[in-house]
């Protein structure tokens, strides 16, 4: 086995990861010592360490006696003659010779010193020849006298008078202590291929590679004396490609500056230094392939997938241009096999850099030129259009308008945003740049609200087209609607409505239903649409408008607290184009995931805020953030993981803050009271009252629904700090706001059941019954789980005594299909104090188990609490109840999401993966991107509630496909 660090004394050459390398060449010296010659070509990358190697050759052949002649080939040196010979043997005329042998070679001596100094074309071939043997007879009475050992780095740039001779001394050489060590590197077109090639068949290859992990980490212990973590050796592979040169060169720096081999030297000094070297080896290219470094920049600007392009934007033939590709493969820039990719980033990087601004526009212009002459992809177009202020034309507008509309449908937004207004710098008409705008603006609507609105406003005007009068129309309600703007949204559907109205006659009642659920209004003209009055076939239909309205169907069913399982079916049709699809409408992914929370599907909202929050990482979406926080938030505190919305609603209260959004801010009010209700939900009231600082206990809140909702957060943090009146007066004020905008129901805020445990805190149990059992009527008309369970466990609260025991049994038995742990944890502790108060002390105690049980699911203790512990304290007087005459009619759960869910594009892709084709067969099978593969594979595995591919297959068996 040998050693991978060669060590020999005296010698400061050594060189770890090269035990091999250096055995060979010991072995090499020895046998030619033996007066057995060899030769030895050493092949290898820029920067591989080759140099290196003979330096250190050059130390173990002076050790052994030899006489080192070596010699550094240069291409401003490759037309003189016999240059490399002059190099090798010059320094020998100087001294004295060691035998008197060598004075057999008077004219060797003279071209060694020089003397012949004739171009390669003037000299004669007989005057060639009888050099070359005269300098060989020189070479053969030299080695008679003491070994020899010739050295030459970069043999492909030897002359060819040189190259002549170095192929007929190794031809003949016999029986003499010679050693013959070259190095190479490949890819580099030589002076002479035929005489290299010959010369490499009369030599043995020696091909050095790059470093490995395990060779760094010897590497590093030697240099700094410490073992480096994984994080840093893998990094450090990462930035170097393993380059010995750039490697040695860090590590010496790290020495010098007593830095650690850890995760921080990676950004500290790793990649900057790497970059510097990167530099380094591209100086060292240039010197040897100006013309390379040319094919190579355009490889690193453009990226092209083939020589069709690369010959286009290099202007050069393309023979001469795969020529050059071959080198740079060769020399180890490149990757082989003609894929045009770099071996590693630090040389891509290097070389990109050193394009100037002007070079590189150009670059890009011819790309783009050439890519529409022959009818690419719009997205490759687009790519280089965008990397030119260069105007190219209509077709340039066109191809980043369709890019676009590829790349939003994906879901990135940023990107299609910044193709259009690439688009907008070309010479358009008035109504092309009209166009551009509006798409602009659509695109800027959930990450750039307030240039959204601008934009879309200066596309609306002179805008002819009602389909795009109807979508802009919604979109800038929407926009208005998060600000709280509610006159700007009412008047921009009002003015829709009668531009629109005769000519899409059934748009009308949508927009209705828009301003309904956008703009709260006392005006009774409001309410009079109903979302039952739509044909289902609209909403279900598939399309965008047919989600829209599906979500608006939902939003009003649900906030009106009315018809619950068509507001189920409303939701996910309205989900049924995706995550990706839907946070493009910040609206109507807010009022169709709240739709769910109130119909108990947690489950599913949370599902859907991840993928939303993963989108949103992705892209930089701060807003969709922001958003997606809220409603996980909404979805934790509703099964009762209080401390998990807590961590949200401050997610979303940091991307509010990142956003620079104004403290009345839709989203900053709402994260706040997300924030506020977990809190209290913890029992930490002080940290609830410090998140409503803002507003002050008495301050009148804006009539805007963001901050009516706060009002009840408000008033509970008031009930637990003993502000009892101020409580009520909180809960009493969003009750009316609600009631008189026609939302009476208990879905949006269970403000009745609070105002009446305040009415009952001060006294007042008739009007804290009657609250109490107005939310039961109103919460079994809607028929979810835990609005029916709150309900109930408020009348059972207000009632008490033996009187409260069937309305809590009832709300036990109702919050079993709920997944309200917590509530109905409430409801099982309040059970168990009245049955303890009757003295069923057993069943007080089984209640009180159960109820534990459900707070260590949710991370919550339950405590027994006074009356647990025996206590009775006097309360107020309870007016009698009838009880209940009938269990509760509560909906049943909506069915588990199967292949039915699926829209007609998942079905086929997941078809296609259970026989078995890749994302990247699929893809082109159905003539779209990976990443929409990708994406529609996400909303496969939620609605079948599978986790990977190899699931599919038993989850569609036996379905057959909607026709």
């Amino acid at each position: 086995m040998v050693a991978q660090a060669y060590q020999h004394p005296g010698s400061s050459a050594d060189l770890v990861g090269r035990g091999a390398e250096l055995k060979r060449i010991v072995d090499a010296l020895e046998s030619a010592k033996g007066a057995i010659p060899v030769t030895i070509l050493v092949e290898g990358t820029p920067g591989v360490g080759k140099t290196a190697l003979l330096d250190a050759a050059c130390d173990l052949a002076h050790e052994r006696g030899f006489v080192v002649c070596r010699a550094k080939p240069s291409p401003m040196e490759s037309e003189t003659p016999f240059a490399v010979v002059q190099q090798l043997f010059g320094h020998l005329r100087e001294e004295a010779p060691p035998c008197r042998h060598a004075e057999a070679a008077p004219h060797g001596y003279d071209l060694i010193a020089g003397h012949l100094t004739a171009e390669a074309e003037d000299l004669e071939e007989f005057q060639v020849q009888r050099a070359i043997q005269d300098i060989y007879r020189f070479v053969a009475e030299f080695a008679q006298c003491a070994p020899l050992c010739l050295i030459i780095d970069d043999v492909q740039w030897t002359d060819v008078q040189s190259l002549r001779w170095l192929n007929y001394l190794v031809h003949r050489i016999v029986r003499f202590p010679v050693a013959i060590l070259l190095t190479r590197t490949p890819g580099l077109r030589p002076t002479d291929p035929l005489l290299i090639a010959e010369l490499e068949l009369y030599a043995e290859r020696m091909r050095v590679e790059v470093f490995s992990a395990q060779q760094l980490v010897q590497l590093t212990e030697q240099v700094l004396g410490r073992t480096p973590d994984e994080k840093f050796t893998q990094s450090f592979l990462d930035a170097t490609g393993g380059c010995p040169t750039v490697t040695r060169h860090i590590l010496g720096l790290m020495r010098e500056k007593s830095v650690p081999p850890d995760e921080d030297a990676v950004s500290n000094l790793l990649r900057p230094e790497a970059e510097k070297l990167g530099h380094s080896m591209l100086a060292r290219l240039n010197r040897q392939a100006p013309d390379l470094v040319e094919i190579a920049k355009v490889i690193a600007v453009v990226e092209p997938d083939d020589l069709d392009l690369l010959n286009a934007v290099m202007g050069a033939g393309a023979e001469e241009v795969a020529d050059r590709v071959r080198q740079l493969e060769g020399m180890g820039v490149l990757t082989p096999e003609g894929k045009l990719t770099f071996t590693h980033s630090v040389i891509k990087n290097t070389i990109e850099s050193a394009v100037g601004y002007w070079e590189r526009e150009e670059m890009h212009a011819k790309a783009a030129r050439f890519l529409h002459h022959t009818r690419a992809p719009s997205l490759l177009l687009a790519r280089h259009v965008l990397q030119t202020p260069t105007r190219l034309g209509v077709w340039a507008v066109e191809a980043l308008r369709a890019a676009a509309n590829t790349v939003i449908a994906e879901g990135d937004a940023r990107f299609g945003a910044k193709l259009l207004t690439r688009a907008l710098a070309e010479n358009l008409s008035a109504a092309e740049r009209r166009g551009l705008l509006l798409q602009l603006g659509l695109a800027e609507v959930y990450f750039d609200p307030r240039m959204a609105v601008v934009h879309l406003q200066e596309g609306m005007t002179g805008l002819d087209d009602p389909e795009t009068v109807l979508t802009v129309a919604c979109r800038l309600s929407q926009i208005f609607y998060f600000d709280g703007a509610y006159d700007d949204a009412s008047e921009v559907l009002r003015r829709t409505i009668a531009e629109i109205g005769p000519e899409i006659p059934t748009a009308v009642d949508m927009l209705r239903l828009l301003e309904r659920i956008t703009v709260p209004s006392r005006d009774p003209e409001a309410w009079q649409v109903d979302f039952r009055q739509f044909d289902e076939r609209e909403w279900r239909r598939g399309d965008a408008r047919g989600r829209a309205l599906a979500g608006l169907v939902a939003d009003d069913a649900s906030s009106r607290g009315v018809d619950l399982p068509t507001c189920r079916k409303a939701a996910l049709a309205a989900l049924s184009g995706g995550a990706t699809d839907i946070l493009q409408q910040p609206q109507l992914m807010v009022g169709v995931l709240n739709s769910l929370l109130r119909a108990d599907e947690v489950d599913l909202v949370m599902r859907y805020c991840d993928e939303i929050l993963e989108e949103a990482r992705r892209e930089g979406l701060t807003l969709i953030a922001m958003l997606g926080h809220i409603l996980r938030s909404r979805a934790h505190h509703h099964r009762g993981s209080f401390t998990e919305a807590v961590a949200d609603a401050e997610l979303a209260l940091s991307a509010a803050k990142t956003a620079k959004l104004p403290e009345d801010h839709f989203g900053q009010v709402y994260a706040i009271d997300a924030q506020v209700r977990a809190q209290l939900a913890l029992g930490d009231v002080d940290a609830a009252e410090n998140a409503l600082i803002p507003f002050h206990r008495t301050r009148e809140l804006p009539h805007t629904w963001h901050h009516t909702v706060l009002l009840h957060a408000r008033g509970a943090v008031r009930m637990e700090l003993g502000d009892t009146g101020g409580a009520l007066a909180d809960q009493l004020e969003c009750g009316e706001r609600f009631q008189a905008w026609g939302r009476p129901s208990p879905t949006l805020r269970p403000w009745r059941s609070y105002a009446a445990l305040a009415h009952l805190r001060l006294g007042q149990p008739r009007p804290a019954l009657d609250l109490a059992l107005e939310e039961l009527k109103l919460a079994r008309e809607w028929g979810a789980p835990s609005v029916i369970g709150r309900a109930l466990l408020t009348v059972g609260i207000v009632t008490g005594d033996a009187a409260a025991t069937p309305w809590l049994t009832e709300a036990d038995s109702v919050l079993r299909r709920s997944p309200a742990r917590m509530l109905h944890a409430q409801v099982l502790l309040e059970l168990a104090a009245t049955r303890w108060e009757k003295g069923q002390h057993d069943a007080a105690r089984q209640h009180f188990e159960e109820a534990r049980k459900l707070g260590e699911q949710c991370g919550v203790v339950v405590e027994p609490g006074e009356r647990l512990a025996g206590l009775t304290s006097a309360g107020t007087p309870r007016t009698p109840v009838p009880r209940p005459a009938e269990p509760t009619n509560v909906a049943p759960p909506a069915p588990r999401l199967s292949v039915l869910a699926l829209t007609p594009h998942e079905y086929r892709v997941a078809t296609l993966v259970v026989e078995g084709n890749s994302n990247d067969e699929i893809a082109h099978k159905l003539s779209v991107s990976r990443r929409t593969v990708e994406f529609h594979l996400t909303n496969i595995y939620r609605k079948l509630g599978v986790r990977r591919r190899t699931q599919l297959s038993s989850a569609l068996a036996g379905f057959v496909p909607r026709r």
